[in-house]
């Protein structure tokens, strides 16, 4: 990556190098990694050709036991490593990533994620129009794919590249950060598995802090596409909800911890999925037309994906009910 002229050093085990001794860049951005050394190289390829006349870093937090961290410095060495022995959540691994980052912006990028090339120009530009936080959206990277195809509109209804869309989200996803701002609003929730982003931008929409964003910043997600594998992703984002909703107390269709079991099992098997199929169907016609047919067609594979979800939030919420 353009870092100042110079190759920029591996910082692993977690050492971070002296912000003082070498030139910042523009921008940082963090991809955490866990167990993603057989699809990483696709992120990274993304990032190592941005069209972005200024320096940027790319820093990859990386936690799991695949030998990915060995791996980058072979095939990345411009990519700097931050290592955890221990597992780190999404939670912890952001904010192990913004610790070190040295850039003015900071930027987040999955690990099965492709940014186009033009991806880190232009939310440099929009921060520089003055929006602290930026918005972009997302693509299917498995158009082809009825599964991924179904996680996709699942996840990512309030993402898809119309500006509408993006403008109507309650909470905003999909964002970078001023530096100062993520300073100000303090760490990412490190207590839950999953939905770490929401709960901290619920603080940056509490703060009144304007978003700006941009359909034309994308990039692509390669969602799951075996069903097993599809279906237990969708469990642990339910287990992750129902976290968020006890400890951070996330407003959720799902409902409180303190609730009956005809409540709970109504809540999270009818009026949650409902409502959210209900919700992309309606995003989906206000931002893309074009894909409603898809949509409608893959509904059967969408609902068992949200039902995964609900009984991932009913296991949870079943075991925090019983401590």
């Amino acid at each position: 990556m353009k870092a100042s002229g110079q190759s920029t050093k591996q910082a692993l085990s977690g050492a971070v190098p002296d912000r003082a001794a070498e030139g910042r860049p523009t921008i940082s951005v963090v991809v955490c990694s866990y167990n993603s050394r057989d699809r990483i190289h696709i992120a990274l390829e993304s990032l190592r050709n941005q069209d972005i006349d200024e320096p940027y870093e790319v820093l990859v937090v990386d936690s799991g036991t695949d030998g990915c961290a060995e791996y980058l410095g072979r095939a990345f060495p411009e990519v700097r490593v931050v290592r955890s022995e221990r597992r780190l959540f999404p939670g912890p691994a952001r904010n192990r990533g913004v610790s070190a980052a040295r850039g003015a912006y900071i930027a987040f990028l999955p690990d099965d994620g492709v940014a186009r090339r033009d991806w880190l120009r232009r939310r440099v530009a929009m921060h520089r129009r003055g929006y602290a936080a930026v918005g972009g959206a997302i693509m299917n990277a498995t158009p082809l794919h009825p599964v991924g195809s179904a996680g996709y509109y699942l996840e990512y209804s309030a993402l898809i590249p119309s500006r509408r869309v993006l403008a109507e989200q309650s909470v905003p996803h999909c964002l970078s950060y001023e530096r100062t701002l993520l300073e100000r609003l303090g760490p990412f929730p490190e207590e839950a598995d999953t939905g770490e982003d929401t709960l901290l931008n619920e603080r940056l929409r509490s703060d009144g802090v304007s978003v700006g964003f941009d359909a034309e910043i994308q990039l692509g997600h390669r969602d799951l596409t075996r069903m097993r594998q599809y279906l237990a992703h969708q469990y642990e984002h339910g287990r992750g909800l129902a976290q968020c909703v006890e400890r951070y107390g996330l407003s959720s269709s799902i409902g409180p911890l303190e609730q009956s079991t005809p409540r709970a099992l109504a809540r999270m098997f009818l009026r949650y999925p409902t409502m959210r199929w209900w919700h992309a169907l309606g995003r989906i016609r206000r931002g893309r037309p074009r894909w409603l047919p898809g949509y409608l067609a893959l509904t059967p594979l969408v609902w068992a994906g949200l039902w995964a979800t609900s009984a991932g939030a009913f296991a949870e919420w079943r075991a925090r009910g019983s401590r």
